[in-house]
């Protein structure tokens, strides 16, 4: 250092002691940083049911706990097409489908048992979350015999969670919405080319609104007008609202993030999520 600027650091490093000492400046810490809360919503691994995205709004979005993605359990049975029983004497719930079950689903109990009694061991006890049942996805996929899953990675890089059903198995959810939607059956490249990530919602007058999230998931850049969207929002009942939207009316390059608003009279348990290049 040139002895000439001396004396002006010395002071200079004084003031700021004095400045840290009198509480002035805010200390610098040097530990990592705070991990950031989950996003409510957020759809960190969104579920391919039957090649249609199902997602789960607000406070019912899957997590993941101890290395588990962790499911609603009421909205993940309907999304399958599962009936879903509970039993008050013993606090538990009952997943069923296509003749297999899985019981004995507890808040705090760490196993559950299946049609023919067989104890499964969850991995991760059930939890409540605002008085939400969510309980480990793979516990349950296991015991419900006719099912298969496997976790993919898309164009970029980001996972997807593909459930349909064993051989010639179709679920029974799916059945459902083939006679009011054409979009389960377009092929190849031109199927799904937006990425969920994020569905939030919001009372809004006497309904709710839902906003997702996108990205362009294609691997190229898709034209103005080429697209188109369908939204299926199911509530707790069962009933479904169909809502059809033309895809963004400009460019979107690859990876682009786009978001899509719809609005339906009821809180759904879920929504069934498609888009197509025309």
């Amino acid at each position: 250092m040139n002895h000439r600027h001396r004396p002006f650091f010395r002071l200079a490093m004084k003031s700021l002691i004095m400045l840290l000492l009198a509480g002035l400046l805010p200390a610098v810490h040097t530990a990592a940083p705070a991990q950031a809360a989950p996003v409510v919503g957020n759809q960190i691994r969104p579920l391919l049911i039957n090649n249609q995205y199902v997602l789960f709004p607000g406070k019912l979005a899957p997590y993941i706990q101890a290395g588990k993605l962790m499911v609603p359990v009421r909205a993940f049975a309907g999304a399958l097409g599962a009936q879903l029983t509970y039993d008050a004497a013993s606090k538990s719930s009952t997943v069923s489908l296509l003749g297999e079950s899985v019981g004995k689903l507890r808040a705090g109990q760490a196993t559950a048992v299946t049609k023919d009694g067989s104890a499964i061991a969850l991995g991760v006890s059930p939890q409540l979350q605002d008085g939400v049942l969510f309980a480990p996805m793979n516990p349950i996929l296991t015991g419900l015999k006719k099912l298969k899953w496997e976790n993919m990675s898309n164009v970029l890089n980001r996972n997807v969670l593909i459930v349909q059903g064993r051989g010639d198995t179709v679920l029974p959810q799916a059945k459902a919405w083939q006679s009011v939607t054409p979009f389960g059956d377009v092929p190849g490249e031109k199927h799904n080319p937006f990425y969920p990530t994020l569905l939030t919602q919001s009372a809004d007058g006497k309904g709710f609104r839902l906003s997702l999230s996108v990205l362009n998931d294609s691997g190229f850049v898709i034209p103005k007008g080429a697209s188109s969207l369908e939204f299926v929002a199911v509530n707790s009942q069962g009933q479904a609202v169909v809502r059809q939207l033309p895809g963004p009316s400009q460019a979107t390059p690859k990876a682009g993030a786009l978001s899509f608003t719809i609005n339906v009279p009821t809180a759904p348990d879920y929504v069934i999520f498609n888009s197509r290049i025309k």
